[in-house]
């Protein structure tokens, strides 16, 4: 399940292009909820970006924006705009692209 995916930092699970879902859909509560609350209760401004890696990035069709969710070495996961995620870590970025990518 979601919740026992982010409990254990050791455990990475990258969600695939059928897996991920956009902003608009129903989504579990689990999934977005802890992400939000994460951002409010640490800074991960204090943490090397370079740490961080990606769990999964969503695209928000109300703002036609996609987001980036990090998963930092503390356990914590918090969600950016994606053009911040390329200026702070554009490494985790190319790994999670070539993680994901599917030649046809």
């Amino acid at each position: 399940t979601n919740q026992s995916r982010f409990a254990n930092p050791a455990c990475l699970a990258f969600k695939t292009s059928r897996d991920m879902r956009t902003r608009s859909q129903k989504q579990p509560v689990n999934q977005l909820s802890s992400a939000h609350e994460v951002k409010n209760t640490w800074n991960e401004h204090d943490v090397e970006w370079s740490y961080s890696v990606i769990d999964h990035m969503e695209f928000d069709e109300s703002t036609e924006k996609y987001y980036v969710f990090l998963k930092w070495p503390n356990g914590q996961v918090s969600e950016h705009d994606r053009e911040e995620v390329y200026r702070r870590c554009p490494q985790q970025m190319l790994r999670f692209y070539e993680r994901h990518i599917k030649f046809v």
